[in-house]
């Protein structure tokens, strides 16, 4: 197994950060391995908006009036169910 795969199974949730402080290498080719592994079933990608059920896009929403910041979800990692 790979680095990348050995610390996402040590790890519960790995964001991108954290895996090119990790692995030493760039987000791009850390990000063309994910991509690889989920299309092989080997890796999950979940996306943390936070659980306000907000998706951020105030140009769709019928309007609460308080998001005046920008919306940027948390990207994070986890293995597939074909390697737990």
């Amino acid at each position: 197994m790979d680095d990348l795969l050995s610390l996402l199974k040590n790890s519960n949730m790995v964001s991108m950060p954290e895996l090119v402080s990790r692995l030493h290498t760039s987000e791009a080719m850390i990000y063309a391995r994910l991509e690889r592994y989920e299309q092989l079933g080997v890796v999950k990608r979940v996306v943390d908006t936070g659980g306000s059920g907000c998706s951020g896009s105030c140009g769709n929403c019928k309007g609460c009036g308080t998001h005046k910041v920008s919306f940027k979800p948390s990207v994070y990692w986890i293995l597939g169910d074909d390697i737990r």
